[in-house]
């Protein structure tokens, strides 16, 4: 049987092949799987930012959260819509399941973009693993964000998420013409999961 860390470089064997010229931000993210860090992609569209965050979150068999951000995002898409049954009992407590509180592993697209009151909320969940729910700390499975932006951000108030980030890697387009060839003539990928959670356990 393969040990978690042969399944790791194989993992990455198939990542570099499907993504070319990726290879430092592959290595750069699988690390911070195992270092349970958090990554952030900067660069323009069609870098296939996205495809390899989720290339890397479906060879992990762990819960998983994606969301696109914009301006007009509410907290109700990362966290949970509110319980109307806690309302009733004068209590504010949304419903956590399938969204980002109760995710293992986590992509926000556009993650900058978001209101001050999402990227404050994200901040302690981000950083201690803690999202507080009707006052109450809930303790959230998180392993590593990825998150992806076309521009560094700007401004006080991203600040303190950007920090978050350990890792940061700068994703522009392809320079070799055969890479792009390559990616074009690929068959479709075989999703199949390299590693269980309980194996990444083993592997961090």
């Amino acid at each position: 049987m393969k040990s978690a860390s042969e399944k790791l470089r194989e993992l990455r064997a198939d990542l570099v092949q499907r993504f070319p010229e990726r290879q430092h931000v592959i290595d750069g993210s699988l690390c911070a799987v195992r270092a349970s860090e958090h990554v952030i992609f900067i660069g323009p569209p069609g870098t296939a930012k996205s495809s390899l965050c989720r290339a890397i979150a479906k060879a992990v068999s762990a819960t998983y959260f994606e969301r696109l951000l914009t301006k007009f995002s509410t907290p109700d898409e990362l966290f949970g819509p509110i319980s109307l049954k806690a309302l009733e009992e004068d209590r504010f407590s949304r419903i956590t399941f399938g969204k980002m509180p109760e995710a293992e592993l986590v992509f926000l697209d556009e993650a900058f973009k978001a209101s001050s009151a999402i990227l404050n909320t994200m901040l302690t969940l981000i950083n201690e693993r803690i999202f507080h729910n009707d006052s109450f700390p809930m303790t959230c499975p998180l392993i590593t964000l990825f998150a992806a932006s076309n521009e560094i951000p700007e401004g006080r108030e991203c600040e303190a998420i950007w920090d978050r980030f350990l890792l940061r890697f700068d994703v522009q387009y392809l320079v070799q013409l055969s890479a792009l060839r390559e990616i074009l003539l690929a068959p479709d990928p075989v999703a199949m999961p390299y590693l269980t959670i309980e194996e990444l356990r083993i592997a961090q």
